[in-house]
């Protein structure tokens, strides 16, 4: 079975997958339940949704802004908007939310600045770095919480202890790479060539490559440190126009609030969620199935779970449009063959 084909299967099976699953969740809790649901959120409401996933977007094109900057170099803003959405979108629309789309982002930066391609590339990994750290510390918080609460089943709280020790630990395990330089994942690279040695050459460039790439990262830490710090804060800032989700929709659709222990839960939940069970599409299926049972825990019914994954990925699903429209017409082919080329000279 060739690659072509692997790829095209699995894309197909993730898409019918994700249609039957949300199918079924639709049936389950009944689509009139569901619109009735999303209407009851007024026009205030949906402007409030709306409004929080622009300032979530926001924060993270600003907080990406602020280290291209750290590092000077200097794009255009609506070329930094352009990128950021189109890794946003293929990030969104592939089995990981949190990475696919970075490759594609740096072929979009990269192609309108002289700096080098592992600097750009620098970027988007410490950027996405400190938004791991970010996510980790609400996830902590919302742990704490799933520890202590009387309503959640032992079996439950050895899940989300297990999945945010997992979540943590790859995101400090890279921080302490990278801000220690210790360039574990050029050495692991170059490791492979041993086994491989039909690809000896290719190995050793491309582990050449991402230790530049981990020397251009490390300045983040020493060089840059106060650029980062700043990003970091937007980031904590991104990361909370997330954590309140559950209260903007649940407060103009049902007047319902919840307390800091309900949305910590809730978030860390979500997040794990989202790190575990993206394997459809744009979560299809899978996030609305999940939101039913994350949701019975604050004492939230099927139909509105399932309008609040929805609402919020229909005004997401809108990002994801504006990026693939920047993506197609810059031309995909022309951009690989870019990337190439200066891959080459350097």
């Amino acid at each position: 079975m060739n690659r072509p084909f692997r790829t095209r299967l699995s894309w197909t099976l993730s898409i019918v997958v994700g249609v039957g699953l949300f199918s079924a969740v639709v049936y389950y809790v009944g689509w009139r339940s569901i619109l009735a649901q999303i209407q009851d959120l007024g026009s205030i409401g949906i402007v409030a949704v709306i409004g929080n996933v622009l300032l979530t977007m926001i924060s993270l094109l600003l907080g990406w802004w602020v280290i291209l900057r750290s590092y000077g170099i200097r794009v255009p803003i609506g070329h930094i908007i352009g990128a950021r959405l189109s890794g946003y979108a293929v990030s969104y629309l592939t089995p990981s939310l949190y990475f696919g789309g970075e490759p594609i982002r740096g072929l979009l930066t990269a192609e309108h600045t002289h700096a080098p391609t592992t600097r750009v590339f620098a970027t988007i990994v410490v950027e996405r770095f400190l938004g791991g750290l970010s996510l980790v510390v609400f996830m902590f918080i919302g742990g704490f919480y799933a520890i202590i609460s009387s309503e959640i089943g032992i079996t439950e709280k050895r899940a989300v202890v297990i999945g945010v020790a997992f979540v943590a630990f790859w995101i400090i395990v890279g921080l302490v790479n990278f801000a220690g330089n210790f360039k574990w994942i050029s050495w692991a690279i170059r490791l492979l060539k041993y086994p491989f040695r039909r690809w000896h050459n290719g190995l050793e460039r491309a582990a050449a490559k991402v230790a530049e790439t981990e020397d251009e990262i490390y300045d983040a830490f020493t060089r840059h440190w106060k650029g980062t710090l700043l990003a970091f804060l937007i980031q904590l800032l991104a990361t909370f126009f997330v954590y309140m989700r559950p209260q903007v929709f649940f407060y103009f659709s049902a007047h319902q609030t919840f307390d800091f222990a309900q949305l910590s839960l809730l978030f860390t939940l979500n997040i794990m969620l989202s790190f575990f069970l993206w394997i459809t599409p744009g979560g299809l299926g899978t996030g609305e199935a999940g939101s039913i049972g994350i949701f019975a825990l604050v004492g939230v019914g099927g139909a509105e779970a399932v309008a609040f994954s929805l609402m919020f990925k229909f005004v997401e699903l809108l990002m994801v449009g504006a990026g693939l429209f920047y993506l197609f017409n810059r031309g995909m082919s022309r951009l690989f063959e870019l990337f190439k080329g200066r891959m080459h000279r350097r």
